[in-house]
């Protein structure tokens, strides 16, 4: 008899949300960068900020298309609280404590802030199916196990998060597709606790929680809010 057929998820499609906003980045690490595209591409000006004085503004980062360089500009040193209080959001890099001053005080003004997965999330097809892993050891294993298995299924996956690529590179992968066969079928997203302090609308089909041990309580504090931000996978 004939096998069934298998139903493959191809649905992404190019939103500029964003015209007219504008979006500070705060941290230009490697997730940063991503969230800095992935803005400009939905239609955002953005604005880099990043206290290390030696990080490579966006603006020259070869890495970033020309085209989308000219909306983008950088604050490398001491941050300036007018650069937070008059931004439309707030994309907040993982190693950012939400106690910073001037990010802390932009919040309390009402400027929404969220993390890069969170940021990324919004952009993504919904019908996307997302497996989020997390947990004090093994999720970058787990993860990578669990996307070679949906590969060896057929299914175009991206395998990323906290571990290698940055969600942001996969919604921006979307976000510029015109063929809807371009797209994933699939995510697999290493997530840590930081990035669960700002989740924003992240909601995952599938949460893993793989064990809970003391681990970053200089940050969470104590062990019942460590276990609060991972079990928001759920």
């Amino acid at each position: 008899s004939r096998a069934p057929s298998r139903k493959v998820l191809r649905v992404c499609a190019a939103v500029r949300d964003m015209e007219g906003q504008t979006v500070v980045v705060m941290g230009l690490g490697a997730s940063g960068r991503a969230a800095a595209r992935l803005a400009v591409a939905r239609g955002a000006t953005v604005i880099g900020v990043d206290t290390n004085e030696k990080a490579t503004p966006l603006e020259s980062d070869p890495n970033i298309e020309d085209g989308d360089r000219k909306y983008m500009r950088t604050e490398l040193g001491p941050h300036k609280r007018d650069t937070f209080m008059n931004a439309d959001l707030m994309v907040v890099s993982p190693g950012v404590p939400l106690k910073q001053p001037d990010l802390s005080a932009a919040m309390g003004a009402g400027v929404r802030a969220v993390s890069e997965l969170g940021f990324a999330y919004e952009a993504l097809p919904k019908s996307l199916p997302i497996c989020a892993i997390t947990g004090t050891n093994g999720k970058s294993t787990v993860t990578t196990f669990t996307g070679q298995l949906l590969s060896a299924c057929g299914l175009r996956t991206f395998v990323g998060g906290n571990l290698g690529d940055p969600l942001s590179l996969a919604a921006l992968e979307c976000v510029r597709a015109d063929d809807p066969s371009e797209c994933y079928q699939a995510a697999v997203v290493e997530v840590s606790s930081y990035q669960m302090l700002l989740p924003g609308r992240f909601h995952p089909q599938a949460g893993v929680v793989l064990n809970l041990t003391p681990d970053h309580l200089e940050r969470h504090g104590d062990m019942a809010s460590y276990g609060a931000a991972k079990c928001r996978v759920f």
